[in-house]
């Protein structure tokens, strides 16, 4: 991605960027669903010419205009289904290699598992086992409130709809996975969201079956697909992918260049209440004593890094939405209005109330 400031303005931190090439794909789906994608990149620091490379990379908070913009446009269309049928495996670099060439299907989600955040840095999976299924359960990193359900659907089809085109069909059904009406039986999503009117047009041409209103975001897979190989199942190759998302993850860590920058760029991006020091470290792959030291050397605390979020965003409701104290409070993760009247006050030396009448833009009627 070209950056259009400098390196030391604004650090680009290895886990908060998305590929490009996701991006694109997002942009020309729209685009064949008839509506003008450059609208898209309005305001934004990137362009159409920026993801032109498939090692060019977008700040995920760019990423999420972006998204939040398009599923404006065209959500209603099923762009999530239409968008997921677009992300073929090749799209995934080195990690969907390792899926394509893993052993068996139980080897490619392990893959998933551990990098699916140097593709999706939103979110992360966690994989339970049952009797006779595996849960594999969408874990959002911090919550884009709208875009949600757009963003579960659509990783849950492109993950289905590669498990799907990927194993092998005659090793699953050796294993007593044999396929009923052209699906699996047992494999199935589960989303939390109300069942979208667009999802009866697409359901014939889906691997599974979407069921909504559940209480979790979850994929199910039973037991014995997993022992099923993968078409080009090649162990050595597989491994030899799997050793290089390694990399790619010690690299993304490693440039992450000034941790308050990515912990402030994290945070602003999560709903309330923020994570702990320790849930902050865990994301860093570090120790929470170990990430109090990083601060510390520059000059700063976990404390004082989610104060000044927490303070952005307060202002920032103040000023231009129509919400109660009470309201933003509770927004911000505060369970006790007195906690974040004292805070407020802290902050700017005036009540929350005194500082919405002394402001000079008014609050609309709805929120930004």
């Amino acid at each position: 991605m070209a950056n259009r400031s400098s390196g030391k303005d604004r650090p680009m931190p290895g886990l908060f960027l998305v590929p490009g090439a996701y991006m694109r794909v997002l942009a020309d789906t729209v685009r064949k669903l008839g509506h003008n994608e450059r609208v898209l990149y309005q305001g934004l620091t990137i362009g159409p010419e920026d993801l032109r490379t498939d090692d060019s990379r977008v700040l995920v908070t760019d990423a999420m205009v972006m998204a939040d913009r398009a599923v404006a446009l065209a959500g209603h269309q099923g762009l999530s289904f239409m968008l997921a049928r677009e992300l073929r495996v090749t799209i995934h670099g080195t990690l969907g290699f390792a899926a394509l060439t893993s052993p068996t299907m139980a080897d490619a989600l392990d893959s998933v598992r551990r990098y699916l955040q140097l593709r999706v840095p939103f979110l992360s999976i966690t994989l339970r086992e049952t009797e006779d299924a595996v849960l594999v359960q969408l874990k959002p990193e911090y919550s884009a409130r709208s875009l949600d359900p757009f963003l579960a659907e659509t990783v849950s089809a492109t993950l289905m709809m590669l498990a799907d085109q990927l194993v092998d069909r005659d090793s699953a059904e050796a294993e007593g996975c044999e396929l009923v009406n052209g699906k699996f039986p047992g494999m199935a999503v589960r989303l939390t969201a109300p069942e979208p009117g667009y999802y009866r047009e697409f359901a014939s041409q889906l691997p599974v079956p979407f069921e909504y209103g559940c209480d979790t975001e979850m994929m199910m897979f039973p037991l014995a697909l997993l022992r099923a190989r993968m078409r080009l199942a090649d162990a050595e190759a597989s491994e030899m992918a799997r050793q290089q998302c390694e990399l790619e993850l010690q690299k993304a860590l490693k440039d992450q260049g000034d941790i308050t920058f990515a912990i402030r760029n994290m945070l602003q991006v999560m709903p309330g209440p923020l994570p702990s020091l320790e849930a902050m470290a865990e994301r860093f792959y570090v120790s929470s004593r170990t990430l109090k030291r990083r601060l510390s050397e520059r000059n700063t605390s976990y404390r004082e890094l989610v104060e000044s979020v927490l303070k952005d965003r307060a202002i920032q409701l103040l000023r231009y939405t129509n919400r109660s104290v009470s309201e933003i409070a509770y927004e911000l993760g505060y369970a006790d209005l007195s906690n974040f009247s004292r805070a407020f006050r802290k902050w700017t030396g005036k009540s929350a109330s005194e500082f919405r009448d002394d402001g000079s833009d008014p609050a609309p009627e709805v929120g930004p």
